[in-house]
């Protein structure tokens, strides 16, 4: 995995890396988030999948408008903006709200924490490895969801267990807008006449895929609060293999970041996905183990975050101007947001079951689209 060098500091992009985390901090947080909404009756079950979809889809139109943003004003005062803007909607969800202001806010909330990602989609691309910043990256966010993820159970205080993860979204927030006083106004995307073109038939069906696999990951991960206190688990285990989970994505992204070149792209993602899919049984053959349920959720984060890196790999294979590895993250948290809340049609329908069920299905369906790529592109060399 090489990228171009692009000339930009270690520090910087540690800096920028940290703020990208803190707009995604949300995601490792769903879990105790959701279920805390729903067990207050802030929110329904069956409003789990719009609420998830509104915030994902504002992050992926908040990181093109950061992206716009970063290019045409200062950088350093767009991330400061964002990240209080961010900060003042996460504390405004404290205390009260119903569905309707819940999506509103959380919509806001997303156009902020998109900005945030852009900053460190801009690093990314100026940085001299593209891909291990990536993973990079992927390892960082997780680091910090893992430790808000693992301390907010065990925090005592005013308010609901709901608004304690606000209260972190607001705190984490500012400390972005601190860090974001080091962003240089140079920071900078390339020109988009610089990677501008259209995207082949097999770039779109690799981007699709990346789509499929982090909106099945979601899907998971933000009914999994749910599915575990319906057999009985309570919120402390719920901390507990969220945290695990967090820390074995840490793991993933490392290995994939340190000994991924070793590995060729299809195959990582048909087989990961494969086991993701495994993974998913796992979960309801566990479901009565506590210490089952610890192990697969291990499993679970592991494959999470060892796969993604591979995407980028594979497109950079498909086009080497790396023009199609710019809208990865577009379509990622596109599928982030439209699976979730075509889940929670299944769920209004039958139980919770059918969103980790249908999950699975298409963890499978994915492994054999690429294996089929694969395949076909075998016999085409042959």
């Amino acid at each position: 995995m090489r990228g171009a060098v692009r000339g930009i500091g270690g520090g910087v992009l540690t800096v920028a890396l940290t703020i990208g985390s803190v707009g995604l901090l949300v995601l490792g947080l769903q879990p105790l988030l959701l279920g805390g909404l729903v067990l207050e009756r802030r929110i329904s079950e069956a409003e789990i999948g719009n609420l998830v979809t509104v915030e994902m889809l504002a992050i992926a139109l908040g990181s093109l408008a950061g992206v716009w943003l970063f290019r045409r004003a200062n950088p350093r005062a767009v991330a400061i903006l964002a990240a209080i803007g961010l900060a003042a909607v996460d504390l405004l969800c404290i205390g009260g709200g119903h569905d309707a202001w819940l999506l509103l806010l959380r919509g806001a909330a997303g156009l902020c924490e998109g900005v945030l990602v852009a900053a460190a989609l801009v690093a990314i691309a100026l940085s001299a490895h593209v891909e291990r910043a990536s993973a990079l990256f992927l390892a960082g966010q997780t680091l910090l969801q893992a430790i808000v993820a693992f301390t907010l159970p065990y925090v005592e205080g005013a308010g609901s267990a709901a608004d304690h993860v606000f209260a972190a979204l607001a705190g984490a927030a500012v400390l972005a807008a601190l860090l974001a006083l080091a962003v240089p106004s140079t920071m900078r995307p390339v020109a988009s006449d610089e990677s501008g073109g259209a995207l082949s038939p097999a770039s779109l069906v690799a981007l699709c895929c990346s789509g499929l696999f982090l909106g099945a990951i979601v899907t998971t991960w933000s009914y999994l609060g749910i599915w575990l206190a319906k057999y009985g688990h309570s919120a402390k285990f719920e901390g507990l293999i969220v945290a695990s989970s967090l820390v074995a994505q840490i793991a993933g992204a490392s290995i994939a970041a340190r000994w991924g070149e070793r590995v060729h792209y299809r195959t990582a993602i048909a087989g990961g996905a494969l086991v993701a899919g495994l993974l998913i049984a796992g979960f309801f053959l566990a479901r009565e183990s506590s210490a089952g349920l610890v192990l697969v959720g291990v499993c679970f984060g592991f494959v999470w975050l060892f796969v993604p890196p591979f995407f980028a790999g594979w497109l950079i294979e498909i086009d080497p101007a790396r023009r199609a590895v710019l809208y990865l993250t577009a379509f990622q948290l596109g599928g982030a947001a439209f699976l979730p809340s075509a889940a929670a049609l299944l769920v209004d329908r039958w139980s919770v079951d059918a969103a980790l069920c249908s999950s699975g299905g298409i963890f499978i369906l994915l492994s054999l689209i690429v294996y089929a790529a694969t395949a076909g592109n075998r016999r085409a060399a042959a």
